[in-house]
């Protein structure tokens, strides 16, 4: 307790330094997998955007397999999943959430609230729930030391110095927290009850930075777990002191080991790998294109010669027109690759300035994909040649830019030929019976536009080896499965994941609309329409698919089963924050296992073309003919980074490494090859506002 109380005096002292980015000696992760000190967490959080994973191993006591991400800059999600001894071998899978609500500054200490399993979702066994918790956090950084101070509740709280300081409101705030008392110790109707709470807290010495040890920090830390429930396992168990003395390095920006001496009977080991996109993303760099003098009447490119020049120098560049005065540049697609959209257009306006005849005043960049133009950019030529010149400002072209929905029907229109690959690697920490599962696949994708308006795509999957058998749902198998008979579609070495045909059209300003047809995803085919409405200059988008489709047959290439029809289909709004980085989507509707419900996804965007996706799915859950593993939630986390054309791989695409849950039933939404979001918007108003001061470079 006297330590305890010196961190909280100390941490009240004004901060001297504040290093959260830094690639060595930022945040570090602790056993569990998130930021923190050994087994408690702290109110630091991990650079927006990164991602990390790894293996913790506590003694012969526990296994923690994790992955953590921080999809907002105020949110951190770890899914992780803890082998322990006992109840027949089962493992833990859990959520473990960290929310901040105050950053650290001159006035005070941050600020978080967390818990560790916090949804408590899957089937009621025993042991279920034995780590859940809660915590309230205050950190604050004082030169190279890092003092904590928190409060927790569950397992969190066993040291239970303190009644709980919310047993006013009665009820379940009063009650014994058991942890064998399940399904009352876990999940949302537990939160921050019990009868007890206890205080923990601790220091992490930072090595100066720039130093021969810069990366490495010594931790001290004082504990409110007691073992609970290892100690009704095992009468015998002693859970040793609260106090814990370890290192965590970085050698690298992208590893973080960790090793400790903890309760002083237990020996920890962890190695964790980390991605942070400001520091590991590959920098696609290419140079804005040069703005001389306008050229003579003589020596100006005509409009096919400037978009062949265009496509020469990396521009997606579909087609240009010269009239009159406007010299326009189709861009298609737009938006979607490494560089920011207004960077893109940057780099359109300016070729078009240095090749365009004299005559030409305005410069027209149209962005958009599959013939369907998401925002026509107008922006005078005089202003670009001033700021080449070091005379003017993105600021001051925004003053004088016209944006339209449109400049008419794409002249001299040609087909094209487009091949990818996407090599994606899938993590499932959420079972009981193995604490880690995973699947990998590389799919080669051939896309193609013959018509203006028409798509079609087919896509080869090649399997990589996989545990997927391993799933908790081929335990029992589903009498009419979603998605728990996975391993059926995963145990052939190649096969078909998709090949469809899509038309788009955009029957009025703001509203675009797609028809598909074929074989969707790799479990189902069908038929599928799409609309989605966006004003040029709104951040709001509202979106609306139906689909009937069919199960897919493994064992045929085109096959379908005719008895297992299914509808589905979403109400979708889209909210696209200030400065375009991040766009969060709300749905509604009917999922393939015929279960209502919603879902919340939360898409970041990152220089480099980086992309975070999180989601969270909650419905009524799977029918009797379907798997009970899982119960009603679905969730997920996915890292996309863009690979370009080199020596080893001749073909661009990207790599996604993902957690999530897999064969599940409950929550499974229609995998849609070409999205109207995906493929609209990051073409349109907001992308382009939002990135206007990456104009020039």
């Amino acid at each position: 307790m006297r330590i305890l109380a010196l961190l909280i005096l100390v941490a009240a002292f004004p901060a001297l330094a504040d290093d959260e980015r830094s690639s060595l000696s930022g945040s570090s992760l602790s056993d569990w997998g998130g930021v923190g000190l050994l087994q408690m967490p702290t109110a630091r959080m991990a650079p927006d955007g990164s991602m990390s994973g790894g293996l913790t191993a506590l003694g012969d006591l526990h296994r923690h397999y994790a992955i953590s991400a921080q999809p907002l800059p105020w949110l951190e999600v770890t899914a992780r999943n803890s082998a322990y001894p006992g109840y027949y071998g089962l493992s833990e899978p859990g959520l473990d959430l960290k929310l901040r609500l105050r950053r650290e500054d001159e006035h005070g200490p941050a600020l978080v609230i967390g818990g560790r399993d916090v949804t408590g979702s899957g089937l009621d066994l025993p042991g279920k729930g034995r780590f859940a918790g809660e915590y309230i956090a205050l950190s604050r950084r004082w030169w190279d030391l890092d003092l904590t101070v928190g409060m927790g509740w569950g397992t969190l709280g066993e040291a239970g110095q303190l009644r709980n300081p919310l047993r006013f409101l009665g009820g379940r705030f009063r009650r014994d927290r058991d942890p064998s008392a399940w399904p009352t110790s876990r999940g949302p109707g537990a939160w921050f009850s019990g009868e007890r709470v206890a205080l923990f807290g601790g220091a992490e010495w930072h090595m100066p930075a720039m130093g021969p040890l810069e990366g490495l920090s010594l931790k001290l830390e004082s504990s409110g777990d007691r073992f609970r429930a290892q100690r009704q396992d095992e009468p015998g168990f002693d859970p040793g002191s609260r106090y814990s003395l370890g290192l965590s390095w970085r050698p690298v920006s992208w590893a973080d080991l960790g090793a400790a001496y903890e309760q002083g009977r237990r020996m920890m080991l962890r190695l964790s790998v980390r991605f942070d996109p400001a520091v590991d993303a590959d920098r696609f760099q290419r140079p804005p294109p040069a703005v001389g003098p306008r050229p003579s009447e003589g020596a100006a490119l005509s409009a096919e010669a400037i978009a062949l020049v265009a496509r020469s120098r990396g521009l997606p560049a579909r087609s240009a027109r010269i009239d009159g005065d406007v010299a326009t540049l189709w861009l298609d697609p737009a938006g979607g690759g490494r560089l920011p959209l207004a960077r893109e257009v940057g780099d359109a306006a300016r070729l078009l300035a240095d090749l365009a005849p004299p005559q030409v005043e305005r410069l027209r960049v149209v962005t958009g994909a599959a013939g369907i133009a998401s925002a026509a950019t107008t922006l005078l030529r005089r202003d670009l040649e001033r700021a080449a010149g070091h005379r003017g400002s993105s600021e001051e072209i925004w003053r004088t830019t016209v944006i339209e929905p449109s400049a008419g029907p794409v002249p001299d229109w040609r087909p094209r030929l487009d091949l990818s690959t996407r090599l994606v690697a899938t993590f499932d920490l959420a079972e009981l019976g193995t604490p880690l599962t995973q699947r990998t696949h590389t799919d080669v994708m051939l896309r193609g536009e013959p018509v203006r308006g028409l798509v079609l795509g087919g896509g080869l999957r090649m399997n990589a080896a996989s545990d997927i058998d391993l799933l908790d749902t081929n335990a029992l198998p589903a009498a009419h499965p979603v998605r728990s008979d996975l391993p059926r579609y995963v145990d052939r070495p190649l096969s078909l994941d998709h090949a469809y045909a899509a038309w788009f059209a955009n029957p009025v300003d703001g509203l675009t609309t797609r028809l598909s047809l074929g074989q969707l995803e790799e479990m189902y085919g069908g038929i599928g329409a799409e609309a989605l409405y966006q004003p040029l200059a709104a951040r709001w988008a509202l979106g609306l698919d139906l689909n009937q489709v069919w199960k897919r047959r493994p064992d045929n290439l085109f096959g379908i089963d005719q008895d297992d029809a299914r509808g589905t289909g979403h109400a979708s709004l889209y909210w696209e924050a200030p400065g375009a980085g991040t766009t969060t989507a709300l749905r509604l509707g009917r999922y393939l296992g015929g279960d209502w419900g919603g879902t919340v996804e939360v898409m970041r965007r990152f220089d480099g073309g980086i992309g975070l996706t999180a989601h969270a799915t909650w419905t009524e859950g799977p029918d009797g003919a379907q798997s009970r593993f899982g119960g009603r939630m679905d969730w997920g986390l996915a890292l996309v980074v863009p690979i370009g054309a080199s020596g080893s791989m001749p073909v661009g695409g990207t790599v996604e490494t993902a957690v999530r849950t897999l064969g599940r039933d409950a929550g499974q939404r229609l995998q849609q090859p070409l999205p109207l979001y995906d493929l609209r918007v990051p073409g349109g108003y907001g992308r382009l506002a939002g990135t206007w001061s990456r104009l020039l470079n």
